[in-house]
């Protein structure tokens, strides 16, 4: 029966790192093709479930309602500029005073509803400026 050959550990010799500070990650204890264990020179920011939740899905009512109303803006325009068009082709194609009013009301509640969104704050705002916080408060394991 053969034996197979173990795998040989090399012993790192012992450094200190007590007092210095580090702007990448460190490997200690260990070998770095079988074993390292690396060290992150920064306090984790612990992310909660509900916290994940709105900044994946997280989008503000009026962020919802102004996008909705883009497209409605959008296909007011294009049918707007079709009936121009078609107008100087056709003198028959009428251009309606309604179809214009709805494309200016439909572009000035979407600026409306944006500039709501921007200035009103919501959760997903909230939450990036927390984690922005953390961050830039514990750089490089120095918490300030």
């Amino acid at each position: 029966m053969e034996k197979t050959p173990e795998k040989k550990k090399l012993k790192l010799p012992q450094q200190n790192y007590s007092g210095q500070i580090f702007n990448q990650p460190v490997i200690v204890n260990g070998e770095v093709l079988i074993d390292p264990l690396i060290t992150i020179q920064r306090k984790p920011f612990f992310l909660e479930r509900y916290d994940f939740d709105k900044l994946t899905n997280g989008n503000s009512v009026f962020l919802n309602l102004a996008t909705t109303l883009l497209g409605a803006v959008i296909g007011l325009f294009i049918n707007m500029l079709s009936k121009l068009i078609g107008s100087k082709i056709d003198p028959n194609i009428t251009f309606d005073n309604w179809e214009v009013y709805a494309f200016l009301l439909a572009l000035g509640l979407m600026i409306i509803c944006y500039i709501i969104h921007y200035l009103v704050p919501n959760e997903r705002r909230r939450i990036i400026k927390v984690i922005k916080e953390h961050f830039e408060k514990s750089q490089y394991g120095i918490n300030k």
